[in-house]
C-alpha cells in the first residue's frame, strides 16, 4: 500500500548521512522511468514524453512507502552516443547509482534486450547494491512472456505496467521488503517557502543553485535548455529551510524546435503561479534583450515577489561595476519597478548566499503585521504630495483605504466611483508606497471599489 506525504527534494548530505534510504530507478531512455517515478508518488512531477530523452536531470523526491520514508530518484536516460550532454547524464547517472540504496532497473517489456542495456545492467550490478530489475509495460501480467534475450540476464523479474498501476504494489512491497531495517525520521517540508529560479536559457541558473547546493543534482551545460523539468531542492540556511525550483530557460515557444523543451517552459511558467518568491535571472555581460522582457512580463502575472538577480557580474569591468550601471539595467524592467536588484556570479561565489538572504527578508517583510490606523496616515500623506487623477480626469480622492491582502498584497480604495487611476499616477502611487514600506522586492496591486 503507497503512503504519500508532502514532497520535497532532501539535500545529498542528509541521504549520505543515512537518514533516508535512496532508490535510484535506472534504464535506457523511453522504458517508463518517469512514469513509474510519478505513479509511486503519487502525482505528476518528471515530464512523462513519447520521445526519448525527456528526463535529463536527476529528479530527487521525499515518498513513504507503507510507513517507510524513501528518497526516490528519477535519473535521465542512459545514452550510448558522444554528445556532450549525454556524456555528462551517463556519468550522473552511474553516480547516483553509487550513492544508492537499492536500484530499481527498468527495462521495456515490449521490447528485445538491447546490448548496450544489458551492458548498463551488468555494470550497475557489480556496484553491489540491491538491485530489483523490473520489466514494464506489461499490460497483462497472467500471459505476459518475456521477449527470449532478457533470459540472457539470468535474474528474476518483477512485471509492472506504470501506466496502468499494473504489479506496482508487489515492487514497492519488494521494496520495503529489502529495506525494512530503516527507520528515517524526516522533516515536515509542507510549509517551506519555494523560491522559483527563472531565467532565460544560458544565464546560469543551474550554475547558481549548484553553487548553493555543492551537489551534482543538477545538469550544468553550456548548452541553452538542459534543465528540463523543474527541480525542487531543498536547501537550509540559517535554520531557514527553502525549497530551490529549477526551471528550464523560458523563450517564446515559436523560438523553440523540440516538444520536450517547450512543455518543459510551460511547466516553468506554472511554477512562477506555485511559488513563494521569484529569482529572476538575468546575464549582466549581455544586453537585455526581448527574450528578458518576454519573462519580465510572465513574472508580473504570476503576482510574486521578485529578486532580480544579474549573473556573471565576474565578468565586468571595474568601471562598468557601479551602482549607476546596475540602475541602468533595473531601470530596463519598468514592470519590475519593485524588485530587489543584486549582481552575483555563480563562478566566484560573489553575493551567491545573500541572495538567498534578500530572498528570506523579503518574505518576512510580508508576514509582517500592518497597523491599518499608521498605514490610513501614509495613504493620506500620499495623496498630498500630488494631485492624482482617474482615467476620466477627475481629482482621485477616496474616502478611506484598507488592506485587503498581504499576499499578494492588496491595497482597497473606497471611493464614489469605480475608475482606475491615469496610469502614470497609479505607477507614481504604487512607487511611493514601495518606498514608505520598504517593500523592494514586493508588488503591491489596486483595487478601486465604489461605495456610497
Amino acid at each position: 500500500m503507497l503512503c504519500r506525504g508532502g514532497f520535497a527534494t532532501l539535500p545529498a548530505d542528509e541521504l549520505q548521512m543515512g537518514i533516508i534510504p535512496l532508490i535510484t530507478i535506472v534504464g535506457v531512455p523511453n522504458t517508463g522511468k518517469s512514469t513509474l517515478f510519478n505513479r509511486i508518488l503519487g502525482k505528476r512531477k518528471a515530464l512523462v514524453h513519447s520521445l526519448p530523452g525527456m528526463t535529463r536531470d536527476i529528479f530527487r523526491q521525499k515518498v513513504k512507502i507503507n510507513e517507510q520514508w524513501f528518497a526516490l530518484q528519477d535519473s535521465g536516460g542512459f545514452f550510448l552516443d558522444k554528445e556532450i550532454i549525454t556524456l555528462e547524464i551517463n556519468k550522473k547517472i552511474l553516480r547516483a547509482a553509487e550513492k544508492s540504496d537499492l536500484i530499481i532497473f527498468l527495462f521495456d517489456g515490449k521490447r528485445e534486450l538491447l546490448g548496450y542495456e544489458k551492458d548498463l545492467y551488468l555494470q550497475i550490478k557489480r556496484l553491489h547494491k540491491h538491485i530489483i530489475p523490473v520489466l514494464n509495460k506489461v499490460d497483462n501480467l497472467d500471459r505476459f512472456i518475456p521477449p527470449s534475450t532478457y533470459f540472457e540476464l539470468k535474474t528474476d523479474f518483477v512485471y509492472i505496467s506504470a501506466e496502468h498501476n499494473l504489479g506496482v504494489e508487489v515492487l514497492l512491497d519488494q521494496i520495503t521488503r529489502l529495506l525494512q531495517n530503516s527507520t528515517p525520521v524526516v522533516p515536515d517540508l509542507n510549509n517551506a517557502p519555494r523560491i522559483s529560479i527563472i531565467g532565460k536559457p544560458n544565464v546560469g541558473k543551474s550554475s547558481i543553485i549548484n553553487k548553493i547546493l555543492n551537489d551534482e543534482l543538477v545538469i550544468v551545460s553550456p548548452l541553452p535548455g538542459t534543465t528540463r523539468d523543474s527541480i525542487d531542492l531543498e536547501v537550509i540556511r540559517n535554520r531557514q529551510r527553502f525549497i530551490l525550483v529549477d526551471n528550464a530557460g523560458i523563450r517564446k515557444l515559436q523560438k523553440i524546435k523540440e516538444d520536450t523543451e517547450s512543455a518543459a517552459v510551460i511547466r516553468a511558467e506554472k511554477e512562477m503561479r506555485a511559488a513563494d518568491i521569484i529569482i529572476f535571472i538575468i546575464d549582466i555581460s549581455k544586453r537585455v534583450d526581448q527574450n528578458d522582457l518576454l519573462i519580465a512580463q510572465k513574472i508580473v502575472k504570476a503576482a510574486k515577489p521578485v529578486i532580480i538577480a544579474a549573473n556573471k557580474a565576474d565578468l565586468l569591468s571595474e568601471n562598468t561595476g557601479s551602482n549607476k550601471f546596475f540602475a541602468q539595467i533595473h531601470n530596463r524592467f519598468n514592470a519590475l519597478y519593485f524588485a530587489d536588484f543584486i549582481a552575483v556570479s555563480a563562478k566566484t561565489g560573489k553575493n551567491i548566499f545573500q541572495m538567498l538572504d534578500l530572498a528570506e527578508s523579503v518574505m518576512a517583510k510580508l508576514d509582517e503585521k500592518i497597523k491599518l490606523s499608521s498605514f490610513n496616515e501614509l495613504a493620506k500623506k500620499l495623496l498630498r504630495e500630488r494631485k492624482l487623477t482617474t482615467s476620466d480626469h477627475r481629482i482621485f480622492s477616496p474616502k478611506y483605504i484598507s488592506i485587503e491582502s498581504q499576499r499578494p498584497f492588496f491595497i482597497k480604495f473606497h471611493c464614489k466611483s469605480p475608475l482606475k487611476l491615469k496610469a502614470a499616477d497609479e505607477m507614481y502611487l504604487k512607487k511611493r508606497f514601495t518606498q514608505e514600506l520598504h517593500f523592494q522586492g514586493i508588488p503591491i496591486f489596486f483595487k478601486i471599489s465604489a461605495s456610497r
